[in-house]
């Protein structure tokens, strides 16, 4: 039996969100559930689901990320099982003639995908996406670590002349936005290099019970914070992920993505993380020395993808 490629309904959040992250190249369930219900009017939203049986075994959107005005987020996943037959190409050419209608060269088509996945990353290259970035996965386990997580943030914090603190998002959100765009600039983002960010969207990233983290220089006491962090649970077991880093432009290459990194491990260790996982651009040697350094392990990483939109693009 055949499988029958339909719209996406709201009782298919779920099973939809479980296929696309594990394409997804990083912590995205989240991001994924958030975007796929989304119901804003006028906004760029298409998801569809592969039916087989009554069962979910494939998923495809192209939905708008607020963050990055004009930039659409797209995605296939097809359940293992099912791989090979066929569903993800008709899932991806669905999309591809709904965007020929609907989107236009004001939009850039950004992905992110698993870059153990190289089949995936052939696949989409046939519908005109090509890498951008490439960031290196890793994973460190904090189980029985205690000592060393409180020692090693003491000592990155001194060393980097900082004092780091929880912030409470809140109350002081405006100050944590502040920090972000500060910190943005050199960063990697989705798509082009000169990409509009919308910093007022960032809260869309991450889950009400995120952890964000302010390095506030020593130096200047009640003066802005230098960078921060923000680190938030994963939906099973133990595992938290570093969902941004960012430190600004002027208090770079002092130590103070380290003490951020340090003062992270300990704070998830305290709140009953058992590991932590991250993502960081593959030029960045600076902070792949430090996660090597620390003892991290790597892991699946994720290509970035993008394209300019064209209605005339097969």
């Amino acid at each position: 039996m055949a499988a029958t490629i339909r719209v996406m309904r709201q009782d298919d959040l779920t099973a939809a969100a479980d296929l696309l992250v594990l394409s997804a190249g990083d912590d995205k369930r989240h991001r994924l559930l958030e975007r796929l219900a989304s119901t804003e009017p006028d906004e760029i939203h298409h998801a569809l689901v592969a039916e087989r049986s009554g069962v979910i075994v494939g998923a495809g959107k192209i939905i708008a990320e607020p963050a990055w005005p004009g930039t659409v987020a797209a995605l296939v996943a097809v359940a293992p099982h099912e791989r090979g037959r066929g569903i993800g190409t008709a899932l991806a050419d669905e999309l591809a003639a709904w965007a020929r209608g609907n989107l236009g060269p004001r939009h850039l088509v950004t992905s992110t995908l698993r870059d153990d996945l190289e089949r995936g990353r052939e696949f989409a290259a046939r519908y005109g996406l090509t890498v951008t970035h490439h960031s290196v996965g890793w994973r460190f386990d904090l189980a029985g670590r205690a000592d060393e997580l409180a020692e090693r943030a003491a000592r990155s914090a001194e060393t980097a002349g900082v004092r780091v603190r929880v912030a409470d998002f809140r109350a002081e959100e405006a100050v944590v936005l502040d920090c972000i765009t500060r910190s943005l600039p050199g960063l990697p983002v989705p798509g082009a290099e000169d990409q509009d960010v919308d910093v007022s969207q960032a809260h869309r990233l991450f889950t009400d019970d995120a952890v964000v983290l302010l390095a506030e220089p020593r130096d200047e006491p009640g003066g802005p914070p230098c960078g921060l962090t923000i680190v938030t649970p994963q939906s099973d077991g133990g595992d938290w992920y570093t969902v941004y880093t960012g430190v600004v432009v002027d208090h770079r290459g002092r130590g103070v993505a380290i003490a951020l990194k340090a003062a992270a491990l300990l704070e998830t260790h305290r709140r009953g993380a058992t590991a932590v996982s991250t993502h960081n651009d593959d030029g960045n040697e600076a902070i792949l020395r430090a996660n090597r350094a620390f003892g991290m392990q790597p892991s699946v990483g994720y290509w970035s993808l993008a394209r300019r939109d064209d209605p005339s693009h097969d």
